[in-house]
This record gives structure tokens, C-alpha cells and sequence, in this order.
């Protein structure tokens, strides 16, 4: 049931954060991660897992954006990386692999088969939603994050091993 409840709770954020912008993001990022902590963690060291997410958003989109892959919309947001809304749904998808994603410790391969079809589609409605341009032809575009997010996801994948092993050991 709390599997349940992690994805239904990361839906509901996902579309806080892509509506909201700049402004309802922060707040949505917020809430979203009080309820996650006090609700699903159970380990402090799973927000290791979540840190490295906002860093591989940091680095992934913001590499996407400046090669031109996404095109941001105006913002308050004047750092040349990705704006929090965007990177409070990486440190979501991090939330994910210690519950409704931890059956892709068992079969992690097909997890990222899924992650290569599933993340295209949510930057096209994503983009759609908060005014972001994807570069054309959007068929590489969405080549290049179906195959990133597959590897991502394998990263994902490693890190709860990771920490497992280091709470074991």
C-alpha cells in the first residue's frame, strides 16, 4: 500500500511542480518532502540517494539546456541551471527507488526499459504544461533522454545497492 502511496504522492507532485512554476514549486518541493520523510524514509541515508538526483538533474538537464535540448521559459530563476521546479523532480525521482520503485533491484533492466519510454513522454507533457521547447527534430530529442534516462535510472538502481551495503556493513 505505501508503494501506493509514494507514486500517487509523486503524480500529484510532478504536476505541482510542472504547473506551479516558480512560484508553487518551492512549496510543493516542501511538502512533498516533510510528507516523504515522515511518511516513507526509513533510513536517513536514503536521502543520499535523493541529493545525487538533484545533482544529476543539475548536470543532465543543465548540460540538455545548454546544448539546447530544452529551452526554459522566462523565470525568476537567473542561474544558468536547471530552475527548482525542475530540479525538485529529480530529487522526486530519487524519492522513488526505496518504494514504488524497489522492485527494479530485481529486475533493474527492465525498470530502465520502462524509464526509456516513460521519461520522453513526461518531457513532452511536461514541456507542454510549463511552456518549455524541446529542440527538434523532436525524435532525437527524444532518443537522447530515452536513452539517458535509461542509464539513470541503472544509477538509481546502484545507488539503493549502495547504501544498502554500506548500512550492512
Amino acid at each position: 500500500m505505501k508503494s501506493l502511496v509514494n507514486a500517487a504522492a509523486f503524480q500529484v507532485f510532478w504536476f505541482a511542480c510542472v504547473l506551479g512554476g516558480d512560484n508553487w514549486s518551492v512549496a510543493a518541493i516542501i511538502l512533498y518532502f516533510v510528507f516523504h520523510h515522515f511518511y516513507f524514509v526509513e533510513h536517513s541515508s536514503e536521502w543520499y540517494l535523493i541529493a545525487l538526483f538533484v545533482v544529476l538533474g543539475i548536470l543532465l538537464d543543465g548540460a540538455l539546456m545548454f546544448g539546447g535540448w530544452l529551452e526554459m521559459p522566462h523565470s525568476l530563476w537567473s542561474l544558468s541551471i536547471p530552475p527548482p521546479w525542475l530540479l525538485g523532480l529529480w530529487a522526486g525521482v530519487g524519492s522513488l527507488f526505496f518504494h514504488c520503485l524497489y522492485w527494479g533491484q530485481r529486475y533493474p533492466w527492465v525498470l530502465s526499459g520502462l524509464a526509456a519510454i516513460s521519461a520522453p513522454a513526461s518531457y513532452v507533457l511536461g514541456a507542454d504544461l510549463a511552456e518549455v521547447s524541446l529542440a527538434e527534430p523532436m525524435i532525437e530529442t527524444l532518443l537522447l533522454m530515452a536513452f539517458i534516462w535509461f542509464w539513470v535510472v541503472q544509477i538509481g538502481v546502484f545507488g539503493v545497492r549502495l547504501v544498502e551495503s554500506k548500512r550492512q556493513g
